[in-house]
């Protein structure tokens, strides 16, 4: 765990990723997955239950991959490692909104500027558009809907594409207010996987 070692195992990581270029294999697929379980321990399980999370459901979606195509052919493969990574991502942002939905918090707006005034660049001056009350609860309530709504993006792939460009545009909002850059990683590694799945009903 001391810091040279963290070096090579981060430039290690590199090559296995630039590696994915040429497909994956049971080697890049072990690895990658077993050493993102060891940033995590090398971290002290500084699992966090957003980025990290999902990291690892995108690993694990690739160790589905070279392990399934022991048992099936390569294509019901990679269909079964997407459809594991859309469902895990589809539900992440469904159970959000469904957590801010029943938070009175979240309803009523007052929430979000709680939120804002802890981030980055808070607290929110006393102009701030979020704390007008109508501002707070529109903008609350945009992304409660937003949220609960994101299975939809399973009936089209189109609107699965318009789905993923405003997720993507959420967590650089996040990113810049409360500087959780590995959230804009994490979740756009994702949408590859959503927008394959949709409107394969």
């Amino acid at each position: 765990f001391s810091d040279s070692v963290h070096l090579i195992h981060l430039v290690l990581r590199l090559i296995f990723v630039l590696s994915l270029f040429w497909g994956v294999n049971i080697f890049s697929g072990i690895f990658l997955f077993l050493s993102t379980i060891i940033l995590l321990i090398r971290w002290r399980g500084a699992f966090n239950g957003g980025s990290d999370f999902m990291t690892v459901v995108t690993v694990t979606g690739q160790l589905i991959v070279v392990t399934a195509s022991y048992f099936v052919d390569e294509a019901q493969a990679w269909t079964a490692a997407l459809w594991y990574v859309t469902i895990h991502s589809v539900t992440s942002y469904f159970m959000s909104g469904v957590v801010k939905l029943l938070n009175s918090h979240w309803r009523k707006g007052t929430a979000l500027t709680y939120f804002l005034d802890g981030g980055l660049y808070g607290p929110l001056s006393d102009h701030s558009l979020f704390r007008k009350p109508v501002i707070a609860i529109l903008a609350s309530w945009s992304f409660i809907l937003w949220e609960i709504s994101f299975p939809l993006v399973l009936i089209d792939q189109q609107l699965a594409v318009y789905f993923c460009m405003i997720a993507f545009g959420f967590h650089i909002l996040v990113f810049r207010f409360f500087g959780l850059n590995r959230f804009v990683w994490a979740w756009t590694a994702t949408f590859p996987a959503i927008i394959y799945c949709s409107g394969q009903f």
